[in-house]
């Protein structure tokens, strides 16, 4: 998703919504594809066959 620009999580506007320079959005853009993430994930299968 970062590769192609997209951001469905929303960081874009959470960065925006912290910082109140006039160029924000351009910045945000140059930020984006450099940005490296960590993602930890907890799964716990509680049944087989059943999707809640």
């Amino acid at each position: 998703m970062q590769k192609e620009g997209v951001d469905p999580i929303g960081f874009g506007m959470r960065y925006r919504s912290r910082h109140f320079n006039t160029n924000d959005w351009e910045e945000w853009q140059h930020l984006y594809p450099n940005i490296k993430f960590k993602v930890h994930s907890n799964v716990q299968i509680e049944d087989t066959g059943l999707i809640e």
